[in-house]
């Protein structure tokens, strides 16, 4: 598995650019592709939270758009999963890395179909341990006030793996 490179999904994205984390993508990953229709979900209305700072990663290059071919795994989980999961999900497989995904569902067919996965909050962790941002808890909670829930259980994990 390739692990420096990364697709993904609409709800990690949306929590890295809320966070101002999404221009850090690249201090993780060499090639960040994002398949098309998660960037029509992530892009198409720029007023929802998140939308600009997703555009500008694109227009800035950290982003790749990637059109996504159908096979066998996208028909299994066309009818699991919605259009953006899916396309991520597939497209992980079809290229043997991770898939950045944060929903339960999408990671629960993931983990079953063997495709690895990595969350928001594991991205946020290495930026913390690789320098690129000071604290995680501040960030967290921008996304908790933007509509993220996180148990205080994943809270409580989280911050004791970034140290804090």
């Amino acid at each position: 598995m390739n692990k420096e490179i990364i697709v993904a999904d609409t709800g990690p994205l949306i929590a890295l650019a809320l966070t101002n984390c999404i221009t850090y993508l690249p201090k993780c990953f060499k090639t960040i592709y994002v398949p098309t229709s998660v960037l029509e979900e992530a892009i198409q209305n720029l007023n929802k939270p998140g939308a600009k700072g997703i555009k500008q990663a694109l227009d800035n290059g950290i982003l790749t758009p990637k059109q996504v071919l159908p096979d066998p795994t996208f028909e299994t989980l066309a009818g699991l999963l919605d259009q953006g999961e899916t396309e991520a999900l597939t497209l992980a497989k079809q290229i043997n890395c991770l898939a950045l995904v944060d929903e339960k569902r999408g990671r629960q067919v993931a983990q079953h179909l063997n495709i690895p996965i990595i969350g928001s909050a594991a991205v946020l962790i290495q930026l913390k341990h690789k320098g690129f941002i000071p604290q995680v808890k501040p960030l967290l909670s921008t996304l908790n006030e933007n509509g993220y829930r996180l148990s205080d259980k994943l809270v409580k994990l989280i911050l004791q793996r970034s140290g804090e």
